[in-house]
């Protein structure tokens, strides 16, 4: 028994041959601009590396400081390569402060890699680096500098790339801090289709005891208010938005009562009309008869 603990114990710890390491990171010291951040040596035939930045942009305790970047870097197959580069990756970041920027990596040899950033002008005192991979190692060298020019570089994609469902418990924000409903943009949406449920659709207007306002009712109500009935008005919209569900309702509305205003004119247009003709009919077998005399 304390034999087959002794080998779990030995499996736990070495059984695999991922290396994790932890570094600080360095400060910008109030230097915004391009870094070079370290090393990675990282062999081809698809290897990973997995490297996580932690830190922020000031000192005073503030959440809205902190920041996080997450970077995946994964090595070709020796033959496979983009403009003599082997390897590619991405990255995203998270936190309030935008920790690093236009991360780009440069090919040293063929298994060296130089990572430079663009950083914010104080990351700290303790910014810790990360390196999660089975068969990389990392040589920190945190100095400001530019990417080599002609060098064989590669821009890392930025995006956070969801490949299963998202569940939010809470409010979503984009382009704002402070969410006020389950979903709150700041900017403008573009969608193929965008289905609201509603209810109360108002098919109601066309049953037989529904009562809208008369033409001149509806007038005199414009008259005092500048506005629809049942329609917010400009102040209401600009304080409060408009919800889309119950604005189409309200406006489909408006529109079976004016459908209903124009049948009924329609009908008055049609009886006039009669009514003309048959006079027209009376006034000319009145001139014939004068005519005769």
């Amino acid at each position: 028994m304390k034999r087959n603990l002794i080998v779990l114990l030995l499996m736990f710890c070495f059984g695999g041959s991922a290396v994790a390491q932890v570094y600080n990171l360095g400060n910008s010291a109030n230097q915004p601009g391009w870094y070079k951040l370290g090393n990675l040596v990282l062999n081809q035939q698809g290897a990973d590396a997995s490297i996580e930045v932690f830190a922020g942009n000031g000192y005073n305790a503030n959440f809205a400081q902190q920041g996080e970047t997450y970077i995946h870097f994964r090595t070709s197959n020796e033959v496979s390569e983009n403009n003599g580069f082997f390897g590619s990756g991405s990255f995203y970041g998270t936190g309030r402060t935008k920790l690093l920027s236009n991360v780009t990596v440069v090919q040293v040899g063929t298994n060296s890699w130089d990572f430079y950033a663009i950083l914010p002008s104080y990351t700290g005192g303790y910014p810790t680096l990360s390196l999660h991979s089975s068969a990389g190692s990392w040589t920190p060298a945190l100095v400001a500098a530019t990417v080599p020019a002609h060098s064989a570089s590669f821009a890392l994609v930025e995006e956070f790339h969801l490949s299963s469902r998202a569940l939010f418990a809470e409010n979503v924000g984009i382009g704002t801090a402070t969410p006020t409903e389950r979903l709150s943009v700041n900017g403008k949406i573009r969608a193929h289709e965008i289905k609201v449920e509603t209810n109360n659709w108002p098919d109601y207007v066309f049953s037989t005891g529904y009562k809208r306002l008369s033409l001149p009712e509806l007038k005199k109500f414009i008259t005092q208010n500048r506005h629809l009935p049942g329609v917010p008005n400009a102040r209401a919209v600009q304080q409060h938005g408009i919800d889309l569900g119950e604005m189409n309702r309200v406006l489909l509305q408006k529109i079976e009562e004016l459908t209903l205003h124009l049948i009924e004119k329609d009908k008055q247009i049609t009886h006039e009309q009669i009514i003309n003709l048959q006079q027209q009919k009376r006034l000319e077998a009145i001139e014939k008869r004068i005519n005769k005399r």
